[in-house]
């Protein structure tokens, strides 16, 4: 396919993202499309050891290519990324002279939430710094930027760890990176986070909003989890909480104490919520980040149990 058809395509499946509502009938079929558009332009092999080989970072590990690939396939989670970005991108249009300064912290290989709203804005409308740590992906990144013919919309592309990642200028707009597991476990979502914010003044749009992890039972008779308690929000406020008392990238985040509110052998998790931006959200089972987390307890006295989230080479809750 020539760049004029790619574009048509992907304007085509773009507005079928960005439809109003949670679900329509024509979002699946158009996600398919998507995913299908992006494998043809670029060949990620499965049995590629090298392809499903994560990259481990200093706060965590970056998912192999083969795993970065399979992320656009969930119909919801591209949905609501996907649109929050456009909305976020419209909102600062609004506000400021263009264009918009968007930085995409671990783009995989197809930088497959930026795509289809570059349909919908010029190069003189938005800007983007792409930043992808695993050298493979990048590679693959490029091949995507040039088949799609939208080099005109990015500032930047670099390989880089980007919880470590110096800001050269610091005139952006929107922070957006999808680098995270269920219960923010393993993956650098948070470290990338504080780095950015770090750096950035506060007004900036981070992408997704707010990330919830509580501590939740499920019985087969549930239709969704039963929160026992929050374990940690993580939005502006925890944010510029942790920037304001941390020195370099020693963060350090509160202990949360749960009592007496576990049954013996009640089986516990961790349950994730996603606020991407604004009204879209991704609760439980709406995608793999909402997935619950099974705890392993035996060893521990369920009736006093201790939390805290530790950035270290494995993200994740301590229990104690």
């Amino acid at each position: 396919m020539q760049i004029i058809e790619l574009r048509e395509e992907l304007r085509r499946i773009s507005e079928e993202i960005l439809k109003p509502g949670d679900f329509h009938h024509t979002l699946a079929p158009a996600i398919t499309d998507y995913a299908a558009l992006l494998s043809k332009i670029v060949n990620i092999d499965s049995n590629d050891e090298q392809h499903r080989k994560h990259v481990q970072s200093e706060m965590g590990q970056a998912i192999g290519t083969f795993w970065a690939a399979q992320c656009v396939k969930e119909v919801l989670r591209t949905q609501r990324f996907v649109r929050s970005l456009y909305l976020a991108i419209k909102e600062k249009l609004d506000q400021k002279p263009k264009p918009v300064q968007v930085i995409y912290a671990g783009t995989g290989p197809f930088a497959a939430l930026a795509l289809p709203v570059m349909m919908h804005f010029s190069p003189s409308e938005v800007q983007f710094t792409l930043l992808e740590i695993n050298p493979q992906t990048f590679n693959l990144l490029q091949e995507i930027l040039d088949a799609f013919g939208v080099r005109e919309y990015i500032k930047k592309c670099e390989i880089a760890d980007a919880t470590l990642y110096q800001v050269e200028d610091t005139d952006i707009d929107i922070v957006l990176s999808e680098t995270m597991s269920r219960a923010l476990i393993k993956e650098p979502q948070v470290a990338i986070m504080l780095n950015f914010a770090k750096q950035l003044p506060s007004d900036v749009i981070f992408l997704p909003e707010e990330i919830s992890v509580g501590l939740s039972t499920l019985q087969k008779s549930d239709i969704k989890p039963k929160l026992i308690k929050s374990l940690m929000v993580f939005n502006t406020s925890l944010r510029q909480k942790l920037v304001n008392q941390t020195n370099g990238t020693n963060w350090q985040f509160d202990e949360v104490i749960v009592e007496n509110n576990v049954e013996k052998d009640e089986q516990l998790y961790f349950s994730t919520e996603i606020k991407v931006y604004k009204d879209n959200f991704l609760g439980f089972n709406d995608c793999s980040l909402n997935l619950l987390e099974r705890l392993k307890t035996e060893k521990l006295n369920p009736e006093s149990l201790k939390f805290r989230y530790t950035l270290k080479e494995m993200p994740g809750f301590l229990i104690y």
